[in-house]
């Protein structure tokens, strides 16, 4: 793992400025909001997407704390607002934005990242499971950075030990109940015995990434999964984390009813995971095309 010497947010953007020279980033065409009719609390995860006019998408986490009502707030209407803003600009935001400056910002990184993907051909591999390729044997330690209650049960059946490591007390509360018996908390100390590590990228929204990696020092395995996590894997992969599971939309049309309409759009998407180690580089993947 290299030692970090500037935030992550700060060596994404710089990378995205680098390829942007070659591959100039189209303008933002649509900034899609969640329908929100659950009451407060009844959803763990919810995510806004930034679509590009070549038909680009990038989606972010955006139950951090009050950013979904803030985001509702500023952008409720859905189309309007971000139509034709750069989204380097707003990609700048990831590292002292606003809470929702910084969710925009992730989710316009991501467009970026899956803009340059499709025009170079780029396929990330499909993932394996529905969490990232993620696999499990009854001598592993897990830490979650997150919830992800299919991994919980998972854990039980392979008869392994789990520890979960939240982002704020309500989310604790809420998952003690729901989970009783598993170990909960906010401290990431909890991390310091696991050796496989499975985290959301929120970290990048709040910027702990570069705590947790250093949390779990005898983590063999760190893995960021998401929906959010759409991003070039290379700052990541640098400072540690060995798998990027993030998720792609495959039907812009069907994405985009589903998410107007409060429906489950996993139909619309498909999941991938990319290991360190298969990982050819950004300036190998973007040169001689």
């Amino acid at each position: 793992m290299t030692t970090p010497t500037i935030p992550v947010a700060t060596a994404i953007t710089r990378q995205l400025d680098a390829i942007a020279q070659r591959w100039p980033t189209p303008r933002v065409r649509r900034l899609h909001v969640p329908h929100r009719d659950a009451a407060p609390g009844e959803h763990d995860a919810e995510f806004c997407a930034i679509e590009l006019d070549d038909g680009a998408f990038g989606l972010s986490y955006v139950l951090l704390g009050d950013t979904l009502n803030s985001l509702l707030a500023a952008h409720g209407g859905g189309a309007l607002p971000l139509a034709g803003a750069d989204p380097m600009g707003l990609a700048s935001r990831l590292l002292d934005g606003n809470a929702v400056e910084r969710a925009l910002a992730l989710a316009a990184i991501n467009a970026m990242t899956d803009s340059v993907w499709r025009r170079v051909g780029y396929e990330p591999p499909p993932a394996g499971n529905s969490l990232g390729d993620v696999e499990l044997a009854a001598t592993d330690h897990l830490g979650m950075i997150g919830f992800f209650p299919p991994l919980v049960r998972r854990v039980a059946e392979a008869g392994g030990r789990l520890s979960v490591v939240e982002m704020d007390e309500a989310m604790v509360a809420r998952q003690r109940e729901r989970f009783p018996g598993v170990t909960i908390g906010l401290d990431r100390a909890l991390l310091a015995d696991c050796n496989l590590v499975v985290g959301t990228s929120t970290m990048l929204l709040n910027d702990t990434l570069d705590g947790m990696l250093a949390a779990a020092p005898r983590a063999t395995r760190f893995a960021v999964i998401g929906p959010s996590a759409g991003l070039w894997p290379d700052t990541l992969f640098e400072r540690g984390v060995t798998l990027l599971g993030g998720t792609r939309i495959t039907d812009p049309a069907g994405f985009a009813a589903a998410m107007a309409a409060g429906a489950s759009w996993s139909g619309a998407t498909r999941k991938f995971a990319i290991e360190r180690g298969a990982w050819p580089g950004w300036r190998a993947l973007t040169q001689g095309v």
